[in-house]
């Protein structure tokens, strides 16, 4: 496999659709199973990478009696349908290695569109925004025997998204439907507030907090065969205008890929854990009048998918395309999701004056 398709490891610097969305928060940080196809532990040959991955999901939550006491009527079935497009540049500059490894850095400006629906009802509405920066400052890549490659990097994303909480369109909190996104229990400082006075529900396209992932990668890279897999850890700060403190989440991509030729066939899967229930406000009781702050119960996701991957390099550009079935999902939005990315090498820019 050619090293511009198989090694653009920098796809981890994208965000997960709609993790924990109607427990904690709409968007998260790192696409579910966007790192599916790639060398996770690779880097690209020295220059400057354009890469746009285009992500589609569609998921429905049904409503019941377990703790979501103030979220629409028991019953009701809302419906999002998400598309993000992340155009991302990756620059390995060919430098020195840096204790033994091969550095580059990259950097992803995710825009997002959120399509809400309440099944039975005349409730819907979308919007497009945008999601938070990403900024990666470092992506280490070493060589190992027996074609084996690590790396290690650190991911930063940035609170400058451009519709949150805070800043919403004029929501109705008269409405029923005031706390469709709220946290469990949906007190009225909840992430939700979606319905708004033009009668319409939207998705905020980014959440108010900062987030921070180390990544572990790891590939065997052997006569057109890739067999990687990723690890994401992630934390957050408090999300200050819904009061809510997301926990700790774990990421796992998984790739197994043979390429023939200029195509690339193969399996992937995904996995998502949440470590720690979330913290914030919530009712503990369907009864309750007062809200308290603490651990809400059940609000740890839990997402697993699988599916097939192809690939072809136009030389030099190429695409890849992913698709992946729900196989289990808790407290979290479940449903297949498919991904389209093309890489295109921009050269070294230290060779454009010359």
């Amino acid at each position: 496999m050619k090293k511009v398709f198989l090694a653009i490891f920098v796809c981890l610097v994208t965000l997960t659709m709609v993790s924990s969305a109607f427990a904690v928060e709409l968007w998260d940080w790192h696409l579910r199973g966007a790192d599916e196809g790639l060398a996770a532990g690779a880097l690209p040959p020295p220059g400057l990478y354009f890469i746009n991955d285009f992500y589609w999901t569609g998921s429905w939550k049904q409503y019941t009696n377990g703790g979501e006491v103030q979220a629409p009527p028991v019953g009701a079935t809302v419906k999002i349908s998400g598309y993000v497009d992340v155009p991302i540049l990756l620059w390995n500059p060919g430098i020195c290695p840096i204790l033994g490894a091969t550095y580059a850095a990259a950097i992803a400006q995710p825009f997002d569109n959120a399509t809400v629906r309440v099944i039975g009802t005349d409730l819907s509405g979308s919007q497009w925004g945008t999601y938070n920066t990403v900024i990666i400052p470092f992506i280490l890549s070493w060589e190992i025997p027996c074609d084996l490659h690590v790396a290690a990097s650190f991911a930063v994303g940035l609170n400058d998204g451009t519709t949150s909480p805070g800043d919403s369109l004029a929501a109705d909190p008269n409405s029923p439907f005031y706390h469709i996104y709220g946290n469990e229990g949906g007190f009225g400082q909840g992430p939700g507030r979606l319905l708004n006075k033009d009668g319409a529900i939207y998705a905020y396209s980014s959440s108010n907090n900062y987030s921070f992932t180390p990544t572990l990668g790891i590939s065997w890279l052997y006569a057109g065969w890739n067999i990687s897999a990723e690890f994401q850890y992630t934390f957050w700060t408090k999300d200050n205008d819904c009061e809510i403190q997301n926990g700790d989440e774990l990421a796992m991509d998984y790739t197994a890929t043979y390429t023939c030729g200029k195509w690339t066939f193969g399996l992937g899967a995904e996995g998502e854990k949440q470590l720690y229930n979330d913290k914030g406000f919530y009712f503990p009781t369907a009864a309750s009048l007062t809200p308290v702050y603490g651990k809400i119960n059940n609000t740890c996701a839990v997402n697993w998918t699988a599916g097939p991957i192809i690939g072809y390099n136009f030389g030099p550009c190429s695409l890849l395309f992913t698709y992946n079935f729900a196989i289990e999902t808790k407290n979290d939005v479940g449903g297949d999701w498919a991904m389209l990315r093309l890489v295109v090498p921009l050269g070294n820019p230290c060779d454009w004056y010359k």
